[in-house]
């Protein structure tokens, strides 16, 4: 199996699948696997906003009467209405370490297959991601969390020390007026 998946277009699921052993080089832990989800999903969704496929090349303009109800010019694209779209993805962890990004099911579904595939709408591929050098980034931001989760103890003792030193520097404390019990 591919460490990154083909994206899949129907009509009753968009999705794509991500072996996260294989693009990690090992097993990642419930912490990755969230930060992965989050991290792919904002490079997806800034992506769109920015008016890209999953291509790099900019989306074909939107018609000049939906640009007009818009209230944006022809190619000012970004799949953004109300963004209930790009807001509905979510994330499967069914098998031990394969994620799957989704659109939740429904009419979510159906926008996105169609902008996708082009099957009602021009097309406009902004779902998924092409190949694991797409990735790189986020599969770099998700390795370093190792290191940071296998020391934790000792990065919590520096903050914490880090904290008090902070609190002491910066909080000038008077106890006077204060009865301290002797009369």
């Amino acid at each position: 199996m591919a460490a990154v998946n083909q994206p899949k277009y129907s009509k009753r699921e968009v999705s794509q699948k991500f072996n996260l052993k294989q693009l990690l080089g090992y097993e990642p832990s419930e912490r990755q696997k969230d930060l992965f989800f989050e991290l792919a999903v904002n490079k997806m969704v800034q992506r769109t906003a920015q008016g890209n496929d999953i291509n790099g090349k900019k989306f074909t303009q939107y018609s000049k009467e939906y640009a007009q109800t818009k209230g944006v010019s022809r190619s000012a694209v970004d799949l953004i209405l109300k963004g209930d779209m790009l807001d509905s993805n979510k994330k499967e962890t069914k098998q031990k370490n394969m994620l799957k990004i989704k659109v939740k099911e429904g009419v979510e579904t159906l926008k996105s297959y169609n902008h996708n595939v082009g099957d009602k709408l021009p097309t406009r591929t902004y779902f998924g991601f092409k190949n694991e050098k797409d990735l790189s980034d986020v599969i770099d931001e998700v390795d370093s969390r190792k290191t940071a989760e296998t020391s934790s103890p000792g990065v919590l003792l520096r903050d914490l020390a880090l904290l008090r030193q902070t609190i002491n520097e910066t909080v000038d404390v008077n106890f006077t007026g204060f009865d301290d019990g002797e009369s």
